[in-house]
């Protein structure tokens, strides 16, 4: 069967899509696509149908949530292929299908090599770092295969670089802002974070605050709950895999407000018009993709008034550091093509 594609990409996704599929013809084994969290992987399905078509064996590697899976839903709505899996099953050999999507773990236990293995890492909360990553990718791949990197920074370093710095809004990211202070974050709060959270509630805007873990969670939570008469009645805290989900789903509900959670995956919840705080941005939980990840919910999905992101910490690190300048550098980037509506 001949596969196709419908999809009617914008100038810069075509262009993007069209040079990943000219390298993997010019037999460029090891490409890096650079790109912005929660960037779109439709610019990936040209060359996917193309490898089918070849009757060749494909590995999509992606942590997204089997249900909310981006690559999936643009294989059902644009192109005619519905050959594929999503499951834990491990004996690829008996399989038929041209395509196999699983997560990084699940890509672990499978049997065999594949001719094309794309590792998508933009499109959920990163676990892996680039050396994992790469592993992963070459252990899939076969001697002559292509295995492509869909990342927010180089895996191979090669050279064989594609950068897509923007979205389809064509705006520029939120770069965070770093706010460091002496104090105790679990027990008080800086006065330019209590001007900035006020700001946001009067604007009818709501704050994600995100903190390493449980314990950090629930004081910065107990601490705002003292300044609900000046800030907001409505303070939530969520706990992941301890809260009910119906607390994400009030805390939308409600016109602005702040939540506080610890919970930094996919959820089924889409969080519109927010900002976000990362407390204690410092830890040693936090690397840079990591970081550059929770700022970047801020405008995932909006074009216009897209608020900010702030690093909170006692002291600045290099992760810190490392997540504002990869931000600054896709800006950049995008600035100099010409790309961006401002």
């Amino acid at each position: 069967m001949y596969y196709n594609a419908k999809l009617n990409l914008s100038k810069g996704k075509d262009k993007v899509s069209k040079e990943i599929l000219r390298l993997t013809l010019n037999d460029k084994r090891r490409i890096d696509v650079v790109s912005v969290f929660y960037n779109s992987s439709d610019i990936l399905l040209e060359t996917i149908i193309s490898f089918a078509n070849k009757n060749k064996s494909i590995l999509y590697i992606t942590n997204e949530k089997e249900q909310r899976t981006d690559i999936r839903y643009f294989i059902n709505e644009f192109s005619n292929m519905s050959g594929y899996v999503y499951s834990d099953v491990i004996d690829y050999g008996s399989r038929k299908d041209y395509i196999y999507i699983c997560n990084h773990n699940d890509a672990l236990r499978l049997q065999g090599e594949f001719d094309l293995v794309i590792y998508n890492d933009i499109s959920s909360f990163p676990q892996y770092n680039k050396e994992q990553i790469k592993k992963i990718l070459l252990k899939m791949c076969k001697a002559e295969g292509i295995a492509i990197a869909y990342c927010v920074e180089d895996v191979f370093s090669l050279g064989n670089t594609i950068i897509f710095p923007l979205k389809d809004t064509n705006t520029p990211i939120i770069e965070p802002r770093i706010i460091t202070t002496r104090i105790n974050l679990s027990m008080d709060i800086p006065l330019v974070v209590y001007e900035y959270l006020n700001w946001s509630i009067i604007s009818n805007r709501k704050v994600v605050i995100f903190t390493p873990d449980a314990e950090k969670a629930t004081a910065v939570f107990e601490y705002l709950s003292l300044l609900k008469e000046r800030l907001s009645e409505n303070i939530y805290l969520f706990i992941a895999g301890k809260s009910d989900d119906y607390i994400k789903l009030k805390f939308m509900s409600r016109e602005k407000g702040i939540m506080v959670t610890n919970d930094f995956k996919e959820s089924s919840v889409e969080f519109h018009s927010i900002d976000v705080i990362v407390y204690f941005a410092d830890d040693v939980k936090f690397n840079h993709k990591q970081l550059l990840c929770l700022s970047s919910k801020v405008g995932r999905y909006e074009s216009e008034d897209r608020g900010e992101a702030i690093f909170l910490a006692n002291a600045e690190t290099d992760e810190m550091d490392e997540a504002k300048s990869i931000a600054r550098k896709f800006n950049e980037k995008a600035w100099e093509r010409g790309l961006l509506n401002i």
